[in-house]
């Protein structure tokens, strides 16, 4: 059994997390009530293997097997809702929740007490970053990367598939042929790029691998939309 890791509300709905193997899960059923998802047993079985679990979750009315999703898999259900507050709280969820839990283990803003509060926060929110942007744009420079995604996540959150987003990138000069950003683009603070060991016959070598920080996938984002307008 898996002890809840934190309760929190997205405006009067509560969301449950459970942290298992240092992943953060999602409580599927909480998670399709916000995106008015009717049937949330349905939609987590047309997810893939590896972007939902089950696990024995403790509850008021006593122990529960809960269907649970991963955050790969609460992108899948977010492109899935028709409720315009899908992508807010997708943005809520990458921006704020994550990267609490990761950092402090809990989550404890001041939470929106209903959905058009919750927007007009983030209006307030993304007001205060662009008044601010020249003063926190060297510190951006050197982002730790804590919340960086991998490419197949961060392709996945933006709507698109990870292949298709990698030869966007080359055709824009972000991406160099070997998958890794050009380095005017890691000093802005929107790729992290790590080494990955890899076995190779009887030797491991050591892969560069690319992983998008927030930062960038709001990069990438207006990016996208500019080429689809």
């Amino acid at each position: 059994m898996n002890e809840l890791q934190k309760v929190f509300n997205y405006g009067e709905q509560q969301v449950r997390t459970v942290i298992i193997d240092d992943v953060v899960w999602f409580i599927a059923a909480d998670v399709c009530t916000v995106l008015d998802i009717k049937n949330s047993h349905d939609a987590v079985v047309r997810l893939d293997a590896d972007e939902k679990a089950t696990s024995v979750i403790p509850t008021q009315f006593g122990d529960k097997e809960m269907n649970l999703v991963n955050e790969s898999g609460l992108y899948s259900l977010i492109f899935r809702s028709r409720k315009k507050e899908a992508k807010q709280f997708k943005r809520w969820v990458t921006h704020e929740v994550l990267p609490s839990i990761r950092k402090n283990g809990s989550y404890n803003p001041q939470v929106p007490q209903s959905f058009s509060e919750a927007l007009r926060l983030a209006a307030d929110l993304q007001e205060e970053a662009e008044r601010n942007r020249p003063k926190v744009e060297a510190h951006d420079r050197f982002i730790s990367g804590e919340n960086y995604q991998t490419m197949s996540i961060a392709a996945k959150s933006l709507g698109t598939g990870r292949n298709k987003l990698f030869k966007f990138l080359k055709q824009k000069k972000i991406l160099m042929s070997n998958n890794t950003p050009y380095q005017t683009y890691i000093d802005r603070g929107y790729f992290v790029v790590k080494e990955k060991p890899i076995q190779m016959g009887g030797q491991v070598i050591n892969k560069p691998q690319t992983y998008v920080t927030p930062k960038g996938v709001d990069y990438l984002d207006r990016l996208l939309q500019q080429e689809a307008g």
